[in-house]
């Protein structure tokens, strides 16, 4: 409990730093980064996260739902202010990565990443192809020819995640992996790119169970 709740309050801290440094900064240069919309009237940005429209107030920093009063958790709020924030004016290449190969961050968070985004995957997935593909569909998500099964999602407008499942047999474990664009690193650091690919598990667990909610 006393962890869960440091791990809170360091998301609200990250957020509200986020906030200040987000009010500082020229929202037609973070357009232009990150793919997002820029609202003049009403000074915010609108941004798809995992196939939902999201608006950020550019001068406070907060983080709204469109068309719904849901209250968005402070972690989905720091990832999308973290993209904003973070995001350089560069295209994605074809070219898929796994977590593995990032040039910074890869050896600290690796565990983190397998425990909070492969384990799930793999559990709910790998041998339940026909609900991953209609938990996808939910998320707009593109089949790919990857392993047994396989999605791409955008989880950020320059953010595409791509999930694969292997399915286990009497000698062989189920296994999955996740892939990113290699240009990834442009536009989140690495313990975002964790958060990235955890939400979109979690959105995916979340639309194959109830078909909807999927907030992070």
């Amino acid at each position: 409990m006393e962890m869960e709740m440091n791990l809170m309050k360091g998301y609200l801290s990250a957020y509200k730093l986020a906030c200040e440094e987000l009010a500082s900064r020229d929202p037609e240069q973070i357009c232009m980064n990150s793919n997002a919309a820029f609202g003049k009237e009403s000074s915010s940005f609108r941004l798809t996260y995992l196939n939902r429209e999201y608006k950020v107030d550019s001068r406070t920093g907060e983080v709204s739902l469109e068309g719904t009063r849901e209250e968005v958790p402070n972690t989905t709020k720091v990832l999308l202010l973290h993209y904003l924030l973070n995001a350089q004016n560069k295209p994605l290449t074809g070219r898929l990565i796994s977590f593995k190969e990032l040039k910074s961050g890869a050896a600290i968070y690796y565990q983190t990443f397998h425990k909070r985004a492969i384990t799930p995957l793999v559990k709910t997935f790998a041998n339940n192809l026909e609900v991953f593909y209609k938990a996808a569909s939910l998320l707009d998500g593109e089949v790919e020819r990857y392993g047994h099964a396989s999605i791409t999602a955008k989880v950020l407008p320059m953010v595409p995640v791509t999930y694969v499942v292997w399915q286990g047999d009497e000698e062989i474990a189920a296994s999955g992996t996740i892939l990113f664009d290699e240009s990834i690193e442009s536009f989140l650091p690495a313990e975002d790119i964790v958060c990235a690919a955890s939400f979109g598990v979690y959105a995916l667990m979340a639309a194959a169970k109830s078909g909807g909610g999927r907030n992070q």
